[in-house]
């Protein structure tokens, strides 16, 4: 497990509500729903809680040579999909997923204070290994890596219960400078950011900002979430987790620079 970077700012108290790290791979076209039955059995004292979902549809970062949107891959399909299977831990705060092409770490905040990237990085890790372990074992093929994704969803407590709206320029120093006459009464804020592998774009930096309201309590709050997703420099999971890294290190560094000085020492920025 890699140590932290000593350059990356760190907060006592950050306003981190879930971490999701994830790996897409090429399809395991021989895995079927039986096998997650066996899967189960070998996980069941760590996930005691399983479920099924919708699968998520293949997700590439794609650079066209036109100015535009990714391009957008349809799949065909032809029986009942295979789902994504959640393998959840009992107090919900840990959440494995598993579909043909993808394996995904969450860290949820429940009651628990967050561990840090390193922490979730070891259990994807361990998630990995494991299941690269059962997929030989059962004659499903090899794990082979082609996109990586890394990311923090934040969930920020407004300045004296404002409006989310009236409070982004407070929350945001990026935001200071749209402030203009009368009050603002909406807004959504998203941006992508492209990242050059020897001047070849390779990865991409999504940032959303939302005033939502929070369901546990009610209460107002600005959503911002960070999300850094690209292709590894090869097909192996050394790569994969490489791009991960790198991805962290980009959201925390965005995030840190983004958010006003008066939110840092409300979340316990260290120096």
């Amino acid at each position: 497990m890699p140590n932290r970077p000593l350059d990356l700012p760190d907060y006592d108290r950050p306003p981190v509500n879930e971490v999701v790290l994830g790996v897409q791979f090429g399809s395991l076209a021989a895995l079927k729903t039986p096998h997650i039955g066996f899967l189960w059995k070998r996980w069941r004292d760590r996930y005691p809680v399983v479920s099924e979902q919708p699968p998520l549809e293949p997700a590439f970062e794609t650079f066209p040579s036109v100015v535009g949107e990714p391009g957008i891959l349809f799949e065909s399909l032809i029986g009942v999909p295979f789902p994504r299977v959640w393998f959840e831990s009992e107090d919900g705060s840990d959440l494995c997923q598993i579909q043909k092409d993808r394996l995904i770490h969450n860290w949820r905040k429940r009651e628990n204070a967050y561990p840090h990237y390193e922490y979730v990085r070891g259990l994807l890790v361990d998630d990995l290994r494991n299941f690269g372990e059962f997929a030989q074992e059962e004659g499903l093929g090899e794990l082979v890596f082609n996109q990586a994704e890394v990311s923090y969803i934040n969930t920020i407590d407004l300045p004296d219960g404002r409006s989310p709206h009236a409070a982004l320029d407070e929350v945001l120093s990026t935001w200071r400078q749209f402030s203009l006459e009368g009050e603002i009464e909406d807004t959504t804020f998203r941006a992508r950011y492209r990242f050059k592998r020897d001047e070849v774009p390779y990865a991409r930096l999504h940032v959303a900002v939302t005033p939502a309201v929070r369901r546990a309590d009610g209460k107002h709050i600005i959503k911002l979430e960070m999300t850094f997703r690209g292709k590894p420099e090869n097909d192996s999971q050394d790569a994969a987790l490489a791009l991960l890294d790198v991805g962290r290190g980009v959201i925390v560094r965005s995030f840190d620079k983004m958010t006003s000085p008066e939110m840092h020492q409300v979340w316990g920025r260290k120096q």
